[in-house]
């Protein structure tokens, strides 16, 4: 059965290591049947979450006119959630974290969606996988499916890429 995948690539260098896992797995769900789309986060013009909470409406729409509504529908309609992020002083990169903030309108209705997490670093991922985890928590019945780290330039490490475009195939 083919499948809906959303990878969140919150690089801010296209084409490096978090950013060339997630093009590894959109070509494996693709290979594999499904559906992928890829939303490069560094390419899409959005704000911060200003906690007006006008999204707490039954429409589940924030009032900021930006990029981030097309990406918040894709998610809702999505089987499968890809997470990716560079680790910066052992967390999540800023545009990550500012990215779920902005996710507030849905979080409650991301109901039993597969989950893959990429995380990039150049020595240690730190407590960078908490904070993606603790996020994923708020969705009812989320199952994380597999966890991704890659420490140091991932095109020489060809085990990680074959793994990560296998996770996509079989999503």
């Amino acid at each position: 059965m083919s499948k809906k995948v959303v990878v969140i690539s919150s690089s801010p260098r296209k084409g490096q290591n978090s950013d060339t896992l997630c093009d590894e797995f959109v070509k494996g769900a693709i290979d594999g049947g499904n559906e992928a789309k890829k939303y490069f986060l560094e390419d899409i013009e959005f704000s911060s979450c200003k906690a007006c909470y006008a999204c707490k409406t039954p429409d589940m729409k924030c009032v900021q006119q930006d990029g981030i509504a097309p990406i918040l529908d894709d998610m809702m309609q999505a089987d499968v959630i890809v997470y990716a992020t560079p680790v910066y002083y052992f967390e999540m990169c800023g545009t990550l974290k500012m990215f779920f903030d902005r996710c507030y309108p849905i979080f409650r209705n991301l109901d039993g969606k597969d989950y893959y997490i990429i995380m990039a670093a150049g020595s240690h991922c730190g407590d960078a996988l908490t904070g993606i985890k603790n996020f994923i928590g708020f969705s009812a019945n989320p199952e994380i499916k597999e966890v991704f780290e890659c420490i140091g330039n991932v095109t020489s490490q060809k085990d990680i890429l074959e793994k990560v475009y296998e996770a996509g195939r079989n999503c």
